[in-house]
């Protein structure tokens, strides 16, 4: 059977990936880190072991170990642990001590570096989420109103340059006015603060432009969506969710869509002129 290792981090989608692996007839070895990644790795790997977060020559011997030759990076820890739950083992240290660039995508192009020092491969996050990839149109819940559109827009442009930057990928945006910025503590925290801002004023109805990159890697970081963020956005009091068409992962995109009909809360994928 073909080998394919996770690096997993929190959230539901590394065990996602690890069941359509499974499917496709893959043996799956998973990294999991102690405080981030779900159990149920465990039920769903081939085999799974956990390692403290900032380990990286014990992961590597794990997967030498096992011959596996390819790996996915995916699942959230949040970039702000990087500064305050990090124990790093020395080679660890050695990188991270060298780098001089400690953004999300500076930290996983260096880690990818570090893992072909050892023969093994980064590969394309959504290989085997092909299906869950936005498309273009209205994807859930109904025709937003022209104001609400323009707001989407207005956002997904101010989004992609600070994704381009590598700020973050997510704006919330209220009558062309920018709300909350989407920085290391991630999207989740970027609806709250939307919320929390009109809840002073006592408006409702903010959009949430989410962007990919404009030379996105696929293998690191992709834009995410999922139940959390329909749940997120509801209790906000937010209306309306732009995405990057292609290059934007849905989580259970039936379950997500279904809850943003529910909620009243519609999904719009955009696609960047030129794709």
């Amino acid at each position: 059977m073909d080998k394919i290792g996770l690096i997993a981090g929190g959230g539901s989608l590394p065990a996602i990936i690890a069941k359509e692996a499974r499917k496709s007839g893959y043996e799956v070895y998973t990294v999991g880190f102690e405080g981030f990644t779900s159990d149920e790795l465990k039920s769903v790997s081939s085999v799974c072991e956990f390692f403290k977060l900032g380990k990286i020559q014990a992961p590597i011997d794990f997967f030498k170990k096992n011959f596996v030759e390819k790996v996915i990076l995916i699942g959230n820890i949040s970039h702000v642990n990087i500064f305050k739950d990090l124990k790093p083992d020395i080679r660890a240290a050695s990188l991270l001590f060298s780098l001089k660039d400690k953004s999300p995508m500076g930290i996983f192009k260096a880690l990818s570096k570090e893992l072909e020092k050892d023969g093994i491969t980064a590969a394309d996050t959504s290989m085997f989420l092909k299906g869950s990839l936005a498309s273009s149109g209205l994807l859930a819940g109904e025709k937003v109103s022209n104001e609400v559109y323009n707001d989407l827009i207005y956002g997904m442009d101010v989004a992609r340059k600070i994704a381009d930057m590598d700020i973050g990928l997510s704006v919330a945006v209220k009558d062309k006015a920018v709300l909350a910025v989407e920085a290391i503590e991630g999207t989740d925290a970027c609806i709250k603060r939307a919320g929390e801002l009109l809840s002073l004023s006592n408006k409702k109805g903010f959009a949430l432009s989410k962007s990919a990159r404009a030379s996105q890697d696929m293998r690191f970081d992709l834009p995410v969506i999922g139940v959390k963020t329909i749940e997120n956005m509801f209790n906000a009091g937010g209306r309306a969710i732009a995405v990057e068409a292609e290059k934007t992962l849905i989580i259970e995109k039936e379950k997500t869509f279904k809850l943003a009909v529910e909620k009243n809360i519609s999904i719009i994928g955009v696609k960047r002129i030129g794709q």
